[in-house]
C-alpha cells in the first residue's frame, strides 16, 4: 500500500493591526478634537466680543445710533462663519496632538538608543510642532476676517484671506489635513 507523503498544511497569515498604535491615535485625534473645541469656542466669543466693542464704540461717536452710511458689522457671527474656522482649528489641534505622540514616541526609542537619527528627528519634530502652534494663532486672526467691512472700491479682503474658496485659511486648513495624514502613518509606523 503506497501512502502519499503527508503535506503540512499551509496557513495564512492573518494581516494584524497594531492595536497599541491605533489606540495611540485614537487618543491623540480625540485630544485634538476636543482642544480644537475648545479654542475656536474662545476664538468665535472673542470675535463676537470685538464686533460689539467695535459696533459701541462707533454709535457712541455718533450719538447712540450707527448711521447708515457707515458699513461696520454689528450682528454675531453666523453658524456658516463658525463652521470652517472651527474645523481648521480642530485639524491644526489633531496634528499638534500627533506630534506630540510622535515627539513621545521616539523619546522614548531615544532613551533606549541613543540613535543619531532619532535624535535627528526631533530636529524635524519640534519645529513641526512649534509652526502648528504658531497656525492656531494665525487662525485665531482669521476667525476676525468676516467682521471686516467691505471697501465700496473693490473686494472685500476677506474674501482673499478668510475661508472663502481660494483664501488663506482654506489653504492652511488644508496642508493641515495632509500633515495629520501623513503624521498619522509615522506614528501608527513607530509603534511597530
Amino acid at each position: 500500500m503506497d501512502e502519499a507523503p503527508i503535506t503540512p498544511i499551509k496557513e495564512e497569515k492573518m494581516p494584524t493591526y497594531n492595536k497599541k498604535a491605533i489606540r495611540l491615535i485614537g487618543v491623540m485625534i480625540t485630544g485634538g478634537i476636543v482642544l480644537g473645541l475648545i479654542l475656536s469656542s474662545i476664538f468665535i466669543t472673542e470675535t463676537n466680543n470685538k464686533i460689539q466693542e467695535y459696533a459701541d464704540e462707533i454709535a457712541e461717536l455718533f450719538g447712540g445710533n450707527i448711521p447708515p452710511f457707515i458699513n461696520i458689522r454689528i450682528t454675531p457671527l453666523t453658524t456658516t462663519e463658525i463652521i470652517l474656522p472651527t474645523l481648521g482649528v480642530v485639524i491644526v489641534c489633531i496634528s499638534m496632538f500627533l506630534l506630540i505622540g510622535l515627539i513621545a514616541v521616539y523619546f522614548k526609542v531615544y532613551a533606549k538608543t541613543k540613535s543619531k537619527y532619532i535624535f535627528g528627528l526631533f530636529f524635524v519634530l519640534i519645529p513641526l510642532f512649534i509652526e502648528s502652534i504658531f497656525l492656531v494663532y494665525a487662525l485665531r486672526q482669521l476667525f476676525a476676517f468676516p467682521i471686516i467691512p467691505a471697501l465700496p472700491p473693490g473686494p472685500r479682503i476677506g474674501e482673499s484671506i478668510g475661508f472663502e474658496w481660494g483664501g488663506l485659511g482654506q489653504i492652511l486648513v488644508i496642508i493641515s489635513i495632509f500633515e495629520s495624514i501623513g503624521l498619522s502613518i509615522l506614528l501608527y509606523l513607530s509603534n511597530e
